[in-house]
């Protein structure tokens, strides 16, 4: 256990270096693409980027989980199923295309048909570059990883700010990501045949297990994916094209999701570890998953807090005063994001106790949970004005996500928590009750307020004991001794 905990301490620290930057560029990329566009062409953007996610789901074929889970006790394995896959996801791409080119994309505006396709190029990239990213994560080796995400963030955002201070043509404003993922699948391709020791051989017995196993996964993996995009695109459906109420919601989504860049550190750091453990004892794998939990909640709920109470003035700063209806989109959708981390760990966790049809019926579920609370909800919202009707799907999509939590909490059971994880997330939240009482109380101090917000959540959590210096401490140590011994060796 000290041994795993050192890699993935060490592991955390390479990924968050690597996201110091990666956060950097997608606030530079945020700052100038919608003041760009404005928020009409901001939102066709958007529709575009959505759909292209949306429909390349379906190339995953729930491989990327499989491969989480079972390349980190039996790296090997990637070799037997690597070229079966490249063959099925050829075999899946071709109806996919006939939809999207025959059926979806002449029923668009011309803006939403050229972003549509670029994307769709870009995201057929991203789903290799995804199993790569698995393959690194679920091997330890994120190193490779790192660098490349690095590079591919600032080739995308550099390319972007490029394009738009030479007021080039909406066309072209996709090819930056599909060129940052060509140069980060040819950065990754060679670390994971390092890692692995990838060799592309096709088996069509190994890859037809691996399909029928991961099938559970693929459903559950294509479910959680569309209700990631269907806010987007039941909520085009709600309003005019001309309405500016999907561009404030974009720009509101793109503020709140800087919030999801630790993603990576959860599933290149946790996911791994917890498979070895399962592997070793279910008590040992519980063990973790209670700390993975309190680790996350201490983490993301002051993050998700101080973005709540700055969203204004993170709306002014990143995207403008012409943007200013988003601050209720990126007000209500900040908690999702305590909500999406614990998801992702429980659904994995779920995955990693072989109950994979459990969670594809929940996934599922959620798929289905967020059109009719969209609906519900959007005709409340909308009459209050400009941003009215984004700032509803932004309260759907915060109810979906705690409805999910529970309902996985449900199927896990008592042993995803303990004393101490109810301790330190009611600590938490009290917290948060205080630090929110005294913003309103501050009113006259205007955004400097915020810094004290911050301060006060600091300083309660120390003498709380929330969080614990000493264990802080304690990491610090284990990473130090485990490269001196790995020095030493």
């Amino acid at each position: 256990m000290a041994h795993e905990g050192a890699t993935a301490a060490r592991n955390a620290l390479k990924l968050a270096s690597s996201l110091v930057l990666t956060w950097g560029v997608a606030l530079v990329t945020l700052k100038v693409l919608p003041n760009y566009l404005g928020a009409s062409s901001f939102g066709s953007y958007l529709v575009g980027e959505q759909f292209a996610i949306a429909l390349t789901l379906f190339l995953t074929l729930g491989v990327d989980t499989y491969i989480s889970r079972e390349i980190a006790v039996r790296p090997k394995h990637a070799s037997d199923l690597f070229g079966g896959l490249l063959v099925a996801r050829a075999v899946v791409l071709l109806p996919l295309a006939l939809y999207m080119f025959v059926l979806w994309l002449p029923k668009q505006v011309e803006q939403v048909r050229i972003a549509g396709t670029l994307f769709a190029a870009g995201y057929v990239l991203t789903a290799m570059n995804q199993t790569f990213q698995q393959m690194l994560q679920a091997a330890s080796q994120v190193g490779g990883l790192a660098v490349a995400n690095v590079i591919s963030k600032v080739l995308w955002g550099g390319g972007t700010l490029a394009l738009a201070l030479l007021g080039a043509p909406f066309w072209s404003l996709p090819l930056p990501y599909l060129a940052a993922e060509a140069l980060k699948l040819a950065v990754l391709y060679p670390a994971v045949r390092s890692a692995v020791d990838l060799h592309v051989r096709f088996d069509a017995k190994v890859i037809r297990e691996v399909l029928v196993l991961s099938f559970p996964f693929y459903v559950a993996n294509v479910a959680v994916g569309l209700g990631a995009q269907a806010d987007v695109l039941v909520l085009k459906g709600l309003v005019p094209p001309e309405a500016a109420d999907l561009g404030f919601y974009g720009a509101g989504q793109k503020i709140a999701k800087l919030s999801a860049l630790l993603s990576p550190i959860l599933s290149g750091v946790l996911i791994p570890m917890m498979s070895r453990a399962k592997a070793r004892s279910e008590e040992e794998f519980f063990g973790i998953l209670r700390r993975g939990i309190e680790a996350v909640n201490v983490v993301t709920i002051p993050l998700t807090l101080m973005l709540a109470l700055g969203a204004e003035l993170a709306v002014r700063i990143l995207v403008g005063s012409k943007f200013a209806p988003a601050a209720e989109t990126v007000r209500w959708l900040a908690p999702t994001f305590v909500l999406s981390y614990a998801n992702v760990l429980l659904w994995v966790s779920l995955m990693i106790l072989d109950r994979s049809w459990t969670v594809s019926i929940a996934s599922i579920f959620g798929l289905a949970l967020l059109p009719a609370l969209v609906y519900l909800v959007v005709p409340m919202t909308a009459p209050l004005g400009p941003g009215g009707a984004a700032m509803g799907c932004a309260i759907a999509m915060s109810l979906r996500e705690l409805v999910n939590a529970l309902v996985q909490y449900a199927l896990i059971g008592r042993r995803a928590v303990d004393r101490r994880v109810l301790r330190s997330t009611g600590l938490s939240l009290l917290i948060c009750a205080i630090v929110v009482g005294g913003h309103v109380a501050m009113a006259p101090l205007g955004y400097f307020r915020l810094l004290v917000d911050a301060a006060l959540y600091g300083a309660l959590a120390l003498v709380l004991g929330v969080v614990r210096p000493s264990e802080v401490r304690f990491a610090v140590r284990a990473i130090r001794d485990r490269k001196k011994n790995a020095q030493a060796g």
